[in-house]
């Protein structure tokens, strides 16, 4: 009997495949950017997919292919059609579109039509070209990276760790989106170089998305240090800015943020939200360009210390200002309205109450470290 059994196994072994559902690597589309353009006929799209070539005889080490398409997924059939291979979004880096799509809702449709994709990679990059189409981009040919996909989710990653941009991928669109009382930002760039021949890629700033998942405008790169720090989202990111030190009118000032704080309170006056904010910014390494002689004693620092609150400040406000005439809450200050203040928040349209909403900001600086003083007569 246990012969049987054994003989019976084994037999089963032989003729179960362990590779029942293998493919070969070269019959897949392995996409790893997917850029986005509205195309002559209205509701169509132009999808271009950049996938690299593992054929050795290959010249090139990627294909782009654009489709033209009313849907991202009625686009990766016709790609399987016209090529033959399957396309795989497991391992796509990065999403461009044009400002014209993101304006219209199209980029908006396209993200909620991409996470319907059972493979898709929810750590996707995601951004709004500026001036450009959307193919340009990953139709440039860069010294540094031959695939365009990959360079761009790589600086994307590093503008992050140093602090200069939120990391915002598909899920943190998403997650954004539909939390009550906090509206998505998706990064800008726009295309450099000489003439026609462009040849790199420069961060613009925030492109702002409302409810309706429209695009409203974007912040530059001052606000968006201001949003980072009022989000908490600045990771040692660097300050530039220009203020009146004593008698001397508009130096330059850079500085580390080593540590903020920030206390948000609101309370409900006439039927609509007041908020405080309070923020607290720790400096460190702080160069300045004063007159040639100047000394940093205390009595200046001092006077810098108030000069970049005052500034800070005034930044902060423009943003929110800038933010509510869009009815676009991107610093999420709905989650303090919900939580501090639930009956009145309870059944309330927060885009318009935000539009209506009063702040005060009070902003305190502290420079903990003189780093360079900037002679620039030197």
């Amino acid at each position: 009997m246990k012969k049987t059994i054994i003989i019976l196994s084994l037999l089963a072994m032989l003729m179960t495949g362990g590779c029942w559902d293998w493919r070969i690597v070269d019959e897949l589309a392995i996409i790893f950017g997917i850029a986005v353009d509205a195309a002559e006929e209205e509701g169509l799209n132009q999808f271009t997919f950049v996938y690299p070539i593992f054929a050795q005889e290959a010249e090139e080490v990627k294909l782009t292919t654009t489709i033209t398409g009313y849907s991202l997924q009625q686009a990766l059939i016709n790609l399987q059609h016209q090529s033959e291979q399957r396309p795989v979004l497991g391992r796509v880096n990065v999403f461009i579109f044009t400002e014209a799509s993101a304006r219209s809702g199209d980029m908006h449709q396209i993200l909620r039509q991409y996470d319907q994709i059972r493979d898709n990679n929810p750590n996707a990059y995601i951004c709004v070209v500026k001036g450009s189409t959307a193919q340009e981009v990953l139709n440039l040919n860069l010294p540094q990276q031959p695939r365009v996909a990959v360079f761009l989710a790589n600086m994307l990653m590093d503008n992050n760790i140093e602090g200069r941009l939120p990391a915002i991928f598909a899920t943190t669109y998403w997650t954004q989106y539909h939390t009550a009382g906090i509206s998505p930002v998706v990064p800008v760039i726009a295309l450099i170089g000489p003439g026609d021949e462009k040849s790199g890629i420069r961060l613009e700033g925030l492109a702002v998305i409302d409810s309706k998942g429209v695009m409203k405008g974007y912040l530059s790169d001052t606000e968006t240090i201001m949003y980072m720090l009022l989000t908490g989202n600045i990771q040692r990111g660097q300050l530039y800015t220009q203020v009146d030190v004593q008698a001397e009118k508009k130096k330059n000032v850079t500085a580390f943020i080593q540590k903020r704080a920030v206390r948000i309170e609101s309370k409900i006056i006439d039927d609509r939200v007041a908020f405080l904010i309070k923020a607290e910014i720790d400096l460190d390494g702080v160069s300045i360009d004063l007159e040639e002689g100047s000394v940093l004693q205390s009595a200046i620092i001092r006077d810098l210390e108030r000069a970049l609150a005052r500034d800070i400040q005034g930044n902060i406000r423009r943003v929110l200002r800038k933010t509510q005439n869009w009815e676009a809450d991107i610093v999420g200050m709905g989650q303090y309205a919900r939580s501090q203040q639930a009956q009145w928040f309870k059944g309330k349209n927060w885009e318009k109450e935000f539009g209506k909403s009063d702040f005060q900001v009070e902003v305190k600086v502290r420079v903990k470290r003189v780093g360079t003083l900037i002679d620039p007569t030197y």
